[in-house]
């Protein structure tokens, strides 16, 4: 039976038979075994992009590699950043080991960016569709938002017993519906989710410019409010900036109380290295502890992530926790290498060299419709491929926020019925990657 360091290392090596050595730093180098069995492999890799070409280009090879090996067919799973804490819930609920006891109101650590949606959440908790209905959380990813719904799902739970407290992602939420109107189960799902005393919704955007989800999510809402039964919503932006969300929709979204979460200033950065090292069993330095929070100044989930990093080099490595060995898990996870960390001005030229177009006329006021592809395509890419706010990537490209979140949609949406121009956008990545 092979160790899951002895497995990967017996990919990689196979690998190495039809492929340099350059593609295998440039696409499995931060890639790690989450899981492996005789049937099923979970592998992960921080950027979506990564993924994403490692399907299309080499999974099919890494199967038969596991299948000569295994004997059988294997389930290969590739999962990104973002889909990661999900993975985790459901494996932690599979070890029957309750997520309440991962993510709490004790657990979460408060600042001055979060201290209004903390307060906001333990309110709610406190007293179901008294306080606050719906509350409505928003923010960056990484920064605690789906932490304060299972924190909400938590207390609750303590605090009453009888509730029946659902949690689900806007993207779940559009599977169920499609599944239930392809089954012909419409009735069933209407039941269950207008029955719910709380409701708890991680992610809602994914729901905007969806007309059936929209719609049956309009009576949910408003069955459960006049019942009512307590709505709990995150997105990644307020519902003013949802811009393919129904009127009826935003309006009720912001009946209730809306709060943000910003990015952790320093001294919850070093708050939040500290308690995750705590909790870790590991005695971090001030100097190592410092360079993090330096570091990383966005993402809360980067933050406990490089902690956790450093964690496994000591297991697995025998590496001391120290000022390298932060470097080292820093850069496995944010990849600080200039290749890998585009800046916009790169994207725009990569934009501009695929489109045979002068940089100059896609930042000036322009509208001629192969000028507003390829700007969108390039907001698109700067909000995909970079850590900068929607702020920021407007003042790179002279326009306010709210367009760029307009851009980035109509790409979303552009992507989804035409097939080559997806492709486009996948060609300027690699480009934009080989850099």
């Amino acid at each position: 039976m092979y160790t899951q360091e002895e497995l990967w290392n017996h990919i990689l090596a196979e690998l190495a038979r039809d492929n340099s050595q350059t593609v295998l730093r440039t696409w499995f180098e931060d890639m790690q075994i989450l899981k492996s069995t005789s049937e099923h492999l979970v592998l992960y890799t921080p950027p979506a992009f990564k993924r994403d070409i490692v399907q299309r280009r080499y999974l099919d090879r890494i199967r038969d590699i596991l299948e000569e090996l295994q004997g059988g067919p294997v389930l290969v799973e590739i999962l990104t950043e973002e889909e990661l804490e999900e993975y985790r819930r459901r494996e932690t609920l599979s070890e029957e080991t309750s997520e309440q006891t991962l993510f709490t109101f004790d657990r979460f650590v408060v600042g001055s960016s979060n201290k209004f949606a903390h307060a906001a959440a333990q309110a709610v908790a406190d007293a179901p569709a008294k306080a606050y209905n719906p509350l409505f959380i928003y923010g960056g990813s990484g920064l605690g938002k789906t932490h304060l719904l299972y924190a909400v799902m938590d207390r609750i739970g303590q605090l009453y017993p009888s509730f029946t407290i659902h949690y689900v992602t806007g993207e779940q939420f559009t599977s169920e519906l499609v599944t239930a109107i392809r089954v012909g189960k419409n009735y069933e799902f209407h039941e269950t989710y207008r029955k719910l005393d709380v409701l708890l919704v991680d992610d809602i955007q994914f729901i905007a410019g969806k007309d059936f989800s929209q719609e049956e999510f309009f009576y949910t809402f408003n069955a459960l409010y006049e019942s009512g039964h307590q709505i709990v919503l995150t997105s990644d932006r307020p519902p003013k900036d949802m811009n393919r969300l129904e009127d009826r929709l935003r309006s009720r979204f912001e009946w209730g109380l809306i709060a943000d979460i910003q990015p952790p200033d320093f001294e919850t950065r070093m708050a939040i290295v500290n308690a995750k090292a705590a909790r870790l069993g590991l005695t971090v330095s001030e100097d190592v502890a410092e360079y993090i929070a330096n570091t990383i100044t966005s993402n809360v989930r980067q933050l406990e992530g490089t902690v956790k990093k450093m964690l496994a080099y000591r297991d697995l490595m025998h590496s001391a926790i120290d000022l390298e060995s932060a470097k080292r898990a820093i850069s496995d996870i944010v990849r600080e290498s200039p290749g890998l960390a585009p800046t916009p001005q790169l994207i725009l030229e990569e934009v501009c060299g695929y489109y045979a177009l002068d940089p100059a006329l896609i930042l000036s006021a322009n509208r001629r419709s192969d000028l507003v592809t390829a700007r969108q395509a390039a907001m698109y890419l700067c909000r995909l491929l970079t850590d900068r706010s929607l702020h920021d990537i407007g003042k790179f490209f002279k326009r306010d926020h709210t367009t760029i979140s307009h851009g980035c949609e109509r790409v979303e949406q552009q992507k989804s019925s035409d097939p080559a121009f997806a492709r486009d956008l996948q060609t300027i990545i690699e480009n934009v990657k080989s850099r």
